[in-house]
């Protein structure tokens, strides 16, 4: 069957880039960690927020999402649980990344990328999350993609990562400090870089997803395949016998007539 090597293609890039992605994403995880104590301390320190000085965007501002999913398919569910994420909002302007991301006349929608493009071209996002920090055009900045937990667990996962929410507990903030100056763009720099580090950390974690969740849909396909290949050949097995049945009994009419014309 042509579709069955097409699978099995699929298969092995999967399984290729697995190890590579699954120990990106957790150097990636332990960094994101360290990154977002240090962004809390500076952005939401009291001081700062006393003074007025921290970023507030209006809440009545449009969000500003950005859906992460693939260019292949082979992927199980994956990129119909962020496309029905993102139909749902239809009132926030959209960033779609993967060809499978793309709707004809999406509402919002601001760019659209391919995994590639977003790569190579990351500076066009870049520029957009500055414009959206600086400007404070959104109420919200928020990252909507498949995260990868570990080998055994993946979900939906919708990160916001501007405006950065206070911690549960406002008494653990105590490295409060001042900062003589105009410290306003030197905030809306940190809070814009660590924004689009968010949405790179988010890339890499649904690569790793993408590529386990299609190993896995891809490795149940080439069983449903060798499942339907098996019950071809019983069936080509039966009709064989059958056949060889037929002939073997219409040979024996033809000896038993054969022989009472003799006689």
């Amino acid at each position: 069957m042509k579709i069955k090597n097409i699978v099995k293609v699929m298969n092995f890039h999967a399984l290729l880039h697995i190890d590579a992605a699954r120990r990106m994403t957790e150097k990636y995880i332990r960094m994101e960690s360290e990154v977002q104590k240090i962004i809390d301390i500076i952005v939401n320190n009291r001081n700062f927020i006393l003074d007025k000085i921290a970023l507030d965007p209006s809440e009545h501002a449009p969000q500003l999402n950005i859906y992460i999913g693939s260019d292949y398919s082979f992927c199980g569910g994956m990129n119909k649980l962020v496309l029905n994420a993102m139909l749902k909002d239809t009132d926030a302007e959209k960033i779609t990344v993967g060809r499978k991301m793309r709707v004809a006349n999406l509402p919002g929608l601001k760019l659209a990328m391919t995994k590639d493009e977003f790569d190579e071209n990351y500076n066009e996002v870049e520029e957009l999350l500055e414009d959206s920090v600086f400007r404070l055009r959104h109420s919200s900045i928020n990252v909507i993609y498949n995260h990868y937990y570990n080998a055994g667990k993946i979900a939906l996962r919708r990160r916001k990562v501007f405006p950065i929410p206070l911690a549960a507990d406002p008494e653990g903030y105590t490295e409060d400090f001042v900062v003589e100056g105009n410290v306003d763009a030197l905030l809306r720099r940190l809070t814009s870089t660590y924004a689009s580090y968010e949405v790179k950390i988010a890339s890499v974690n649904s690569f790793a997803a993408e590529n386990i969740m299609r190993q896995e849909a891809t490795t149940e396909s080439l069983k449903k395949i060798e499942e339907i290949e098996e019950e071809q050949l019983r069936v080509q097995r039966k009709e064989a016998r059958l056949k060889a049945f037929a002939k073997a009994q219409d040979d024996y009419l033809k000896t038993v007539s054969y022989g009472e014309v003799q006689l």
